[in-house]
């Protein structure tokens, strides 16, 4: 039996509750800020803050956060004549590269109640170079060496990946984030941008879920090339990271791969040659050890792999259409393994798709002899002629003998 609480009950209640609240308007309001931002690239962010409108302050906090990140750096701020400054130390606590990074206040005045501060943004950019910027929703293009051809190029690019992702699996990238592009006039500029960051803040997955990308290339023809292609790779990962959400990390790796490559304006020329080559050879990989993010032994293996993961997500999408590679995506984003998911989505074991793919593809693997194998056969084509020889002769001689009777 339940016990109906009286109104004044209920009524008391709710008055303690928005007398206790901590509602914003208990704080005082604040004024207007106007935080100045400065970058040294690699060494230090120095923030300055501006107090004339603020009247006597005995203490700044700063508090920093790096998008999609957790932790959160906090510092009392130095104070100086009408102003709080704070020097960031990247080389202790990086930023990423690119990466949107939002900081506050908490301002405490010498009288009255403390302020907080709305949050503010700023890009942690290579200021290095003088960078140019071509947009056309929702991408951005940065670029500092080459003519306004280039940010064309990709800008092409990357609209190809975000049509193709949509076309083929239903990506959609997220219409607020938008995608950064920056591209380096060299390997060597981009690797000593990167060499300012630790290594775990170098991987891709960092730029993905910071929606930028990165790429080096200059005006020859070849170079253009690969950079459309590493352009439309890249911005496809954005979107399958916004799509997949929190399940990003659990697709499998020659999944992921596949469907970035899918979405790419044409297959790399040499992938072809790549795959035919090594089914002669026997050196194709599984697709049960390609389930997660190998250790390749090789630039070589690693070329050969990505061939393989998009050669068979192409299969995928031929023999099942966008709806099949949407129930795998789904079924992977739910937690089902590996193998579980093609066999939950597609009704068949990954083993017996991976035969097909392959006898489709004329890449069933040749058996390898090893030395037994080889000793058997010399065996059998030496003894099973001189069997056959011998079995000839004794009857020929018995029939002669026969007749001379």
């Amino acid at each position: 039996m339940s016990h109906r609480r009286p109104a004044w009950a209920w009524a008391l209640g709710i008055a303690l509750a928005l007398i206790l609240w901590p509602w914003p308007g208990h704080a005082a309001e604040v004024p207007p800020l106007t935080p100045q931002v400065s970058i040294t690239f690699g060494e230090t962010v120095t923030i300055v803050l501006p107090l004339n409108s603020l009247g006597p302050v005995r203490r700044v906090e700063i508090y920093l956060r790096p998008e999609g990140q957790i932790d959160t750096y906090t510092q009392d701020m130095i104070l100086e004549e009408n102003q709080a400054r704070y020097d960031h130390p990247v080389a202790k606590k990086p930023l990423p590269l690119f990466g949107r990074v939002y900081y506050w206040f908490k301002i405490y005045p010498a009288q009255g109640p403390v302020y907080r501060s709305p949050a503010f943004m700023f890009i942690y950019e290579d200021n290095r170079f003088a960078w140019q910027a071509r947009t056309v929703e929702p991408v951005t293009v940065h670029w500092y060496q080459g003519d306004a051809a280039l940010a064309e190029e990709a800008l092409n690019a990357a609209h190809i990946a975000l049509k193709n992702a949509f076309v083929q699996w239903q990506g959609r990238l997220n219409p607020e984030r938008g995608v950064r592009v920056y591209i380096y006039a060299s390997a060597k500029d981009l690797y000593s941008a990167l060499s300012t960051l630790p290594p775990d803040m170098r991987d891709d997955a960092i730029q993905w879920a910071q929606h930028t990308v990165l790429v080096y290339g200059d005006p020859s023809p070849s170079s253009r090339t690969r950079l459309q292609h590493q352009i439309a790779y890249q911005v496809a990962h954005i979107v399958l990271y916004d799509t997949a959400g929190n399940g990003f990390s659990l697709l499998p790796w020659w999944f992921r791969e596949g469907l970035a490559a899918l979405a790419e304006p044409q297959p790399a020329p040499t992938a072809l040659k790549i795959l035919y080559d090594a089914a002669a050879a026997n050196q194709l990989f599984p697709l049960r050890d390609l389930c997660f993010p190998p250790d390749f032994e090789s630039p070589e293996d690693e070329t050969l792999a990505r061939a393989e993961a998009r050669a068979f997500v192409t299969y995928l999408f031929t023999r099942y259409g966008p709806a099949g590679l949407q129930r795998l995506l789904e079924m992977y984003t739910r937690g089902l393994g590996c193998e579980e998911g093609v066999r939950a989505a597609l009704g068949v074991a990954l083993t017996d798709l991976e035969h097909n793919w392959r006898a489709a593809q004329e890449l069933i693997p040749q058996p390898r002899v090893g030395l037994g194998w080889v000793g058997l056969w010399v065996a059998l084509g030496i003894l099973a002629p001189s069997a056959v020889l011998g079995a000839w002769h004794w009857r020929t001689r018995h029939a002669l003998e026969e007749e001379g009777r």
